[in-house]
């Protein structure tokens, strides 16, 4: 994880649902209330997400790009990133293959 208060990441891990989601909006929500510009969302382990998680990514996004930060995810499991495509968010989400082109596109 980067050392400096420009970025964060933040990896998820198991299942994102509504058991989860509340822990995951609350470290999330830490970062936008220190306003950090760029928060990186790896879900690289994450294995399976439901619309509890999604609602959490999208009100994380609003509230970072109040401030005009960056919110990126990347390495989407096949189950997540069909999540996205159900609901057309992947249009709206910088959404990256892997860990390398998301730190590229920052």
């Amino acid at each position: 994880m980067p050392k400096n208060s420009k970025m964060s990441v933040v990896s998820i891990e198991g299942n994102v649902d509504i058991y989860t989601s509340p822990h995951m909006k609350g470290e999330i929500s830490k970062l936008i209330k220190k306003r950090i510009p760029i928060i990186l969302i790896d879900l690289n382990e994450v294995k399976y997400m439901d619309s509890s998680g999604i609602a959490t990514f999208v009100e994380s996004f609003k509230n970072i790009k109040k401030y005009e930060g960056k919110f990126i995810l990347y390495n989407l499991p096949a189950i997540v990133i069909d999540v996205f495509k159900m609901t057309k968010l992947e249009k709206i989400f910088e959404i990256y293959e892997n860990e390398t082109t998301a730190f590229e596109n920052i």
